[in-house]
């Protein structure tokens, strides 16, 4: 059925046909019998029984991290005891090294393999975790050397980029790494605040002697002294900027160039210029921010943009929906502060894959001294197309030290940190925001003409309020009011799309030049193929089957076929199918398309693989 036969009312529940609808009984009683075996004469212990009465979501979350926990633990204790080297079948030569470097005996305590066939093997020749993978049957022989295919592993095929190396790691850790750029914008703005502070205590002071004199009806000789005491404070500045330059300023000559070279020395830092005899030409030193027509640029408009999502948006999520026509990506969320600590699990989550040509970082922070130098390094050391500030995080954790949806009521705090963003990295920044704190006092028409002034090369509304999190319906008229704030930077809806009609009429009806998609590329990631051919896509229970099949092996790739890796590629495979069995099939809907806020009554599907698919018990998964 079309979607122009929708009914004005659905009342939050999805119009699915009456002979799929089943009983809440009948969906854990009378199951396809696929064993062969007749139910009706075996025991009653044997039938499936409705499960438990369910637990509370504090209980349910508790046992769950306890449960991975227990299988962390087991997994450190019991792999992470073989040394690296001793895995691949090399000799180690670390002296230090704190790893077991027993084979035989860690052989013996070794988990049971999964199955026979490795990706890692397959793609790349050779199994990097060698004795450790979960798959070593495919790449060792019979009396156990590991096998490589030379042909394949001789072509050094590397498929991610930006991993963390050692040497930018240790210079970050011991703060040895160099701001130039950074430290050059800060110096600025501490100057600029301590400029106003000094204006704002001298006007108190003046108000506060116009008072005394007023009470004392001598309005002459106070106004006089407080002349006189302008003019010396004004000479006094002047003496000791005039003493600062003497004192620090060294010229020196250059010999054969005829070149004059002046040193300011300012604390730690010496910033040089070469200033040349011939007086119209110099050369810029590297804290000299870059013109506008030499940064770098993006054509955001009307590209299919995966929104970054924190966990869920991992790297073998986003290859999914590239394969199904996204056209920008982005990270998962990074915190600054920890990428300025080098710490290797934030790093990781900067990480790129060869197929995202348009790829960016989302960062969140409170400070312009992070967020500043965060964008200087990033810029430095990692192939990125953009860098996304994050203002739309509602979790409290973020929330509280001052991050995310918190820097909407600080435009002042927020405009240091984009306009310095900009003066040390030539990468476009994007910023990604919710309407506002509370649900009744939205912001964002207000920041729009700040951030097209500050220079931001896109903005991404997502039409709900801290307050709200995900409750109730993103605001979409308020984000077509916002779009006549703007001018020329690009606008970004984001907010319950899970479909093509979705896509179209808000693009046509709310004037954005694109739409992020985050929760509908969860429940069914081929959205960006229906968008781009127009079409309800009604996939099969097999498609989609195969669709999980692919994001364990790219998830084997990304993190690993040992145990650890393993227990990774499962943590985010349940992740994501939290979301991804929200799904209704085309087939079994009567109106098209489904909404993102409407509920299902229990159903079953074509087939029995289809209705699996659409549980929402995690043993199901």
């Amino acid at each position: 059925m079309n979607s122009s036969e929708e009914p004005l009312h659905r009342n939050g529940i999805a119009p699915i046909k009456p002979e799929y609808i089943i009983k809440k009984e009948d969906k854990f009683i009378k199951r396809e019998n696929t064993t062969g075996v007749d139910l009706e004469d075996t025991p009653n212990d044997t039938v499936p029984e409705e499960p438990p009465k369910k637990k509370s979501r504090i209980t349910r979350t508790r046992e769950s991290n306890r449960k991975y926990k227990e299988r962390a633990v087991k997994t450190f204790t019991e792999v992470k005891r073989l040394c690296h080297k001793t895995a691949v079948g090399e000799d180690c030569d670390f002296d230090q090294c704190k790893y077991d470097h027993d084979l035989n005996a860690f052989l013996e305590i070794k988990e049971k393999d999964i199955g026979d066939r490795c990706v890692n093997f397959e793609k790349f020749g050779k199994c990097r975790y060698g004795y450790k993978c979960r798959f070593s049957k495919a790449h060792t022989t019979p009396d156990g050397k590991l096998i490589v295919n030379e042909k394949l592993a001789s072509l050094g095929i590397i498929e991610e980029k930006n991993g963390l190396k050692y040497e930018l790691q240790k210079f970050l850790r011991k703060n040895l790494y160099k701001f130039p750029k950074s430290d050059t914008y800060l110096k600025e703005i501490h100057g600029e605040i301590s400029k106003q502070l000094e204006i704002e205590e001298q006007n108190k002071l003046a108000k506060l002697q116009t008072t005394v004199a007023d009470k004392s009806d001598q309005m002459t000789t106070p106004q006089n002294q407080i002349i006189t005491d302008d003019v010396s404070t004004a000479e006094v500045n002047i003496q000791s900027t005039a003493e600062l330059i003497d004192k620090n300023l060294a010229v020196q000559t250059l010999g054969d160039d005829n070149k004059t070279v002046c040193e300011i020395k300012s604390d730690d830092t010496v910033l040089t210029r070469v200033i040349s005899e011939d007086f119209g030409t110099s050369n810029d030193t590297p804290d000299v921010p870059l013109r506008a027509c030499e940064k770098k640029k993006i054509s955001f408009k009307n590209k299919l943009y995966l929104a970054p999502l924190t966990t869920v948006g991992n790297l073998p999520f986003r290859r999914i929906c590239k394969q199904f026509g996204a056209d920008i990506t982005c990270g998962e969320m990074a915190m600054a502060t920890n990428l300025l600590q080098g710490q290797q699990s934030e790093w990781a989550l900067l990480k790129r894959h060869v197929s995202e040509d348009i790829f960016g970082v989302q960062i969140c922070g409170c400070k312009a001294q992070h967020m500043v130098k965060c964008a200087e390094v990033l810029a430095n050391e990692v192939e990125v197309d953009f860098i996304d500030v994050n203002l739309g995080c509602p979790i409290d954790l973020v929330y509280n030290k001052g991050g995310g949806t918190a820097l909407l009521r600080h435009d002042g705090r927020l405009g240091k940190i984009i306009r310095g963003m900009k003066r040390v990295t030539d990468i476009p920044i994007t910023v990604k925001l919710r309407t506002g704190i509370q649900d009744d006092i939205p912001v964002a028409h207000k920041l729009m003409p700040k951030f097209e002034n500050w220079g931001v090369s896109m903005a991404a509304l997502h039409g709900r309020s801290r307050q709200q999190r995900y409750t109730k319906l993103a605001d979409w008229k308020y984000i077509s009011k916002v779009s006549y704030t703007v001018n020329e930077m690009p606008l970004f809806g984001n907010g319950d799309v899970l479909g093509y009609t979705d896509y179209y009429e808000h693009i046509e009806k709310h004037h954005v030049d694109g739409v992020m998609i985050g929760r509908g590329a969860l429940i069914k990631p081929w959205i960006f193929d229906e968008i781009k051919s127009k079409r309800h896509y009604d996939i099969s229970s097999r498609e989609r089957l195969d669709i999980l099949k692919k994001f364990c092996d790219y998830g084997m790739e990304h993190w690993g076929s040992d145990s650890i890796g393993i227990n990774q590629t499962r943590r985010f495979f349940c992740e994501w199918m939290s979301f991804l069995y929200r799904y209704i099939p085309v087939g079994l809907l009567e109106v098209l398309p489904q909404r993102i806020n409407e509920r299902p009554p229990f159903f079953r599907g074509r087939d029995e693989l289809e209705t699996l698919l659409a549980s929402g018990n995690s043993n199901d998964w």
